[in-house]
């Protein structure tokens, strides 16, 4: 019996395979707004999401780059 899994990893798709995770949690709700929990989870996917857009990183060449040169 597979029994569907509670725990979910949240993340960004920076192109097909290639994503940066940003958090996870144990969602027991429909909707991630529903728990203040997940919430946060969506405020740090916007975070990210502005962070990657500000350093130009829109897809895995970028990231490659980021991480080369920035980090």
């Amino acid at each position: 019996m597979n029994a569907p899994s509670w725990l979910r990893l949240y993340g960004l798709r920076v192109e097909k395979g290639v994503y940066v995770i940003t958090g996870g949690a144990i969602k027991l709700t429909h909707k991630m707004e529903e728990r203040a929990h997940t919430m946060e989870e969506l405020i740090k996917l916007e975070k990210g999401r502005n962070f990657l857009m500000k350093e130009n990183v829109f897809d895995g060449d970028g990231l490659v780059d980021f991480i080369e040169f920035q980090l």
